[in-house]
C-alpha cells in the first residue's frame, strides 16, 4: 500500500543536533500535529527545527519576539526551541507537544501569507497570529472567559501587545488573542481565512488583505468587539 499523503504538506527538516525530546516528540506527534495544520492549509517549503539549550543565545535569536516565558521561536522557515532541560520548570510530555504545535501554526500562517519572493515573514498582528497558534494548540476559549480580560488596565493594548506587554503579562495578551481570533472565526469562517492569507500572499499587507477577504478593516472589527467584552462586563 502507497504512503499516506501529509495532508498538510508538513516536511520537517530536523538540525542534526536538534535535542532529543524535541525530535522524539516531533516523530510522535507527526501525524496528529499534520492531520490538525491541515484544516488550516498547507505548508508551502519544509520547515527547519533546531534547537539550543543557551537561554541567552536563545533570545539574542527571538529579537523581539523574545520574553521571559518564551520558549520557542517560529519564522517564515523552521523552529527555533530551547532545550527542554533549559526551561525553567522542564515541561512533562503533553505541554512539550502544545509548544512544537503552536509554533508550527505559526509557520503555516508565515508560509501562506508571505510573497514567495520576501525573505522574512509577512506582518501580522499579535492578536491573529497568537489567537490562531493558541486555538490551534489549545483549544477554542470558553466565551465567559472574556470577562477575565474586559476590566484590563491595558485592554486596548492586548490586541497588539508588543514584547514588553507580552513578557509583563502574557497571560492576559494570550487569552485576549485567542478570544479575539475565535470570535473572528466565528464570525468570517475558514473561507475567508483563506482568502485573508491568499491576498497576503499576493502581496496586500494585513490590513488591506482584512478589508478584501471581510469588507471591514481590522482596526473597526477588534474596536467593536473590544466595545462588546466591556458592554458585557458592565451588563453583569
Amino acid at each position: 500500500m502507497p504512503p499516506v499523503p501529509h495532508r498538510s504538506l508538513l516536511d520537517l527538516r530536523p538540525d542534526n543536533s536538534l535535542d532529543a525530546r524535541i525530535g522524539q516528540t516531533l516523530e510522535r506527534e507527526f501525524d496528529a500535529f499534520d492531520a490538525t495544520l491541515a484544516d488550516w492549509g498547507r505548508f508551502t517549503a519544509p520547515v527547519i527545527v533546531r534547537s539550543t539549550t543557551d537561554r541567552a543565545a536563545f533570545q539574542a535569536a527571538a529579537a523581539g519576539a523574545a520574553t521571559d516565558t518564551l520558549c520557542a521561536v517560529a519564522g517564515l522557515h523552521g523552529l527555533l526551541v530551547l532545550a527542554p532541560n533549559s526551561w525553567h520548570e522542564p515541561p512533562a510530555a503533553a505541554p512539550l507537544a502544545a509548544v512544537l504545535l503552536h509554533e508550527l501554526a505559526h509557520v503555516l500562517l508565515f508560509q501562506r501569507s508571505t510573497p514567495p519572493n520576501q525573505i522574512g515573514p509577512a506582518y501580522v498582528p499579535t492578536w491573529f497570529r497568537e489567537g490562531m497558534a493558541t486555538v490551534i494548540a489549545e483549544g477554542p476559549p470558553a466565551p465567559r472567559e472574556r470577562r477575565l480580560i474586559a476590566d484590563h488596565p491595558h485592554l486596548l493594548d492586548l490586541p497588539n501587545a508588543d514584547g514588553a506587554l507580552l513578557s509583563a503579562d502574557p497571560g492576559a495578551c494570550y487569552l485576549t488573542a485567542s478570544l479575539l481570533f475565535e470570535a473572528w472565526m466565528q464570525g468570517f469562517g475558514m473561507r475567508r481565512f483563506h482568502a485573508l492569507c491568499r491576498a497576503m500572499r499576493a502581496g496586500h499587507g494585513f490590513d488591506g488583505a482584512h478589508a478584501a477577504a471581510t469588507a471591514t478593516t481590522a482596526s473597526q472589527w477588534v474596536s467593536t468587539w473590544l466595545a462588546g467584552v466591556r458592554r458585557e462586563a458592565a451588563q453583569t
